[in-house]
Formats: C-alpha cells, structure tokens, sequence
C-alpha cells in the first residue's frame, strides 16, 4: 500500500515557525534525523536551520557559528517568526541547543525544546551543572517529550507540567508488499545503532552460545552504524556468519524490502527514548522483541504485540527468540495488533497534534 504525500502544515502556519536541529540530509543517520525527515515531507514551505552535522571537528564547529549567524539575522528581520522549534538530545547537543534557546528568548520569541534523548536520564545525573539544565528547560515555552514515562520524569525535575507535552514520534505511512513470503528460518531483523547500549552484542552472545538450538531454525538481520568493525569481528570470531548478516546502513528501498521480508523485530536495548526503528516496525506488522526502557513499553506490550525482556538478561533474550520459533503462527496476530498500535504514529495524526501545540501558543 503506497500512500500520497499530503501537506499537512500548511503555510500560514509554517511561516511562524523556524525549526532547528541536526542535518537530516545527506543520508544522514539516527532517530532524529529520521523524524525531522518525516517532518519536511509534509510541511509546506518547510523553514528549518542545521545546526550540527556528524563529520570532524572544524565542520561541526562552522555549521554551528553559521546557523547563530543566520537565526540571528532571521530574528531581527522575519517579523513573521513566532515559535523557535528546537530538536535536542542529551550531553553535547542540548549545551549546543541551549545558544539557540538564549537567542530565541533574546528576540522573545517562544520557544519549543523537542527532546528526543534515551539518555537524558544519565545525561542529568552525571553532570555537574544540574541547575543550568533546569534553569534552561524551565526558560522554554513547551518542552516536547515521546512518551509518559518522559513526562512522569522531568515533571519530577520540578519542571511545570502543563509545559510538557507528549508528541508521538512520527513514522512515515508503509509500503507494504501484497504478500509475506512465509520461509522455513524465522528472521529477526535488529536496525540501528551498532553498540553495547543496543544489546547487539547480547544477542550475538545468545546466538553464538545457543547455535544447535537456534542456528538451524533463525536468521538474523542486522543494519546500522557505529562499530561496524567490532560487529564484524564478533561475528566472523563466534562463526555466525551463516546464521547473521550485516546489512550495513539500511535507509530508502532497501529497508522497505527488509521491514516487508521480515518476521520479528528486534531491539534489546539498555536506554531509548521512542525509537524510530521500532515504530517502522509497527507500521509495517512486525511483532517486536525489545526491553522496557524509556517509551517502549507504551507501544510493545507482551503477550500482544511482543515480547519485552529485561535489558542484558540473555537467557530472556534466548526464550523471547525460542518462543517465536515455536509459536510462528504468532507473528501474525501479533503484527496485527502491532499495525494498530502504529496508526497513532503517522503524519496525520502527529501533524494534527503539533498543529495543536503551534495554534496554543501562537494564541
């Protein structure tokens, strides 16, 4: 099913707002990029600032210097500009976020921190300057959180919740194919960052060490970035390599045709915010193995759609991977409740929440 693009934002609200964040171009990577993406699709006239882009230090430090240069000259002089729509994570990026926050309320203007970090927890508890982040989320107009867990969590910061707004992460509509080739292995399909606080290694970990039980009976696709090299290693050193492939960065056509070929998803995590990933998956009918981290367990819920283990536990791990090999027929109606749970999450409905949230404070 191909759905048409349709403008959602319409110009007499687009031209209000200026949004800013990470570059989303260029086969850019990460749940952000992918969102802002989403956003640009369905936005007419869409007016947006890149702020940061993931190459060395000298280009970083340019886009930054560049973009205070061209929001401050938009401020002075676009009298239409309202709203400042701000896309943060945690460490870096919200001290990089926090220069655009000041020169927004400098212009008075009102400003919307957009916080899509699974780590903003950590990112709070290890640093040294916990009353700047405060004083800086308390300056914003609306901060945009992904889930209630988030909400429940900086309201206990002691940030005002009647500015904490819940705006669902958004997911483009699915291209699904008109049927699933059924095949004798069940494969797992694992997108996104390649690194610890994923759980990759964990499940390699599970595979390798359960291959007469598991070998013969799954397939585990991998796509992403990151330690690509370690991955590869792990792999070829536990001889997977008949059990797991590595896609590489997976985006466009080529995730479509791995969302369509897959039967489960999985994403063992140890912290998230709302994962892209697991929404696409969703979207696209896929039962979902993952953990109880941030959002998560407001959209996977076990013995439903899915199955949620506990972060790093690998014999969970092992008996979430067992029972979708025992009980194929599951991955049907689990799908079936997974693309019902995905409908809060496309274009039309997250655009008609933001819609909401502009009109409220433009008024």
């Amino acid at each position: 099913m191909i759905f048409m693009n349709k403008i959602t934002i319409k110009k007499d609200i687009a031209k209000q707002v200026l949004m800013i964040g990470v570059c989303y171009k260029h086969n850019a990577q990460g749940g952000m990029e992918s969102v802002i993406k989403i956003y640009n699709k369905y936005w007419e006239n869409f007016r947006y600032i890149t702020i940061w882009r993931n190459s060395n230090f000298f280009i970083k430090f340019f886009y930054v210097i560049y973009a205070f240069k061209k929001v401050f000259f938009l401020l002075l002089f676009d009298k239409n500009i309202k709203i400042i729509h701000i896309h943060t994570a945690a460490y870096s990026s919200f001290y990089r976020t926090a220069i655009f926050v000041n020169l927004a309320k400098l212009f008075r203007k009102k400003v919307i921190l957009h916080i899509h970090a699974g780590r903003f927890n950590d990112f709070y508890k290890e640093s040294s300057n916990k009353a700047f982040i405060i004083k800086l989320l308390n300056k914003c107009d609306k901060l945009i959180v992904l889930s209630r867990s988030w909400k429940d969590w900086f309201s206990g910061l002691g940030i005002n919740k009647t500015k904490i707004t819940i705006l669902n992460n958004i997911v483009d509509y699915p291209v699904i194919k008109k049927e699933h080739k059924k095949h004798k292995k069940l494969t797992f399909l694992f997108l996104g960052k390649i690194e610890k606080l994923k759980g990759i290694y964990d499940l390699l970990t599970v595979i390798a060490k359960n291959k007469k039980l598991l070998g013969n009976k799954i397939l585990l696709r991998i796509g992403g970035y990151g330690e690509i090299k370690q991955l590869e290693q792990f792999i070829a050193n536990k001889n997977l390599s008949k059990t797991v492939t590595f896609l590489g960065w997976v985006s466009g056509y080529k995730k479509i045709e791995e969302l369509n070929n897959a039967d489960v998803f999985i994403l063992p995590s140890y912290n998230e915010g709302l994962p892209i990933s697991i929404l696409e998956s969703l979207s696209y009918g896929l039962p979902v193995i993952s953990t109880p981290v941030g959002g998560i367990s407001e959209i996977v819920h076990s013995g439903k759609n899915g199955i949620l283990v506990t972060p790093g536990n690998l014999e969970e791990i092992k008996n979430s991977l067992l029972f979708f090999v025992n009980n194929k027929e599951k991955t049907d109606s689990y799908g079936n409740e997974s693309k019902k749970i995905a409908s809060n999450f496309f274009p039309d409905s997250v655009m008609s929440s933001l819609i909401e949230i502009y009109s409220k404070l433009l008024n």
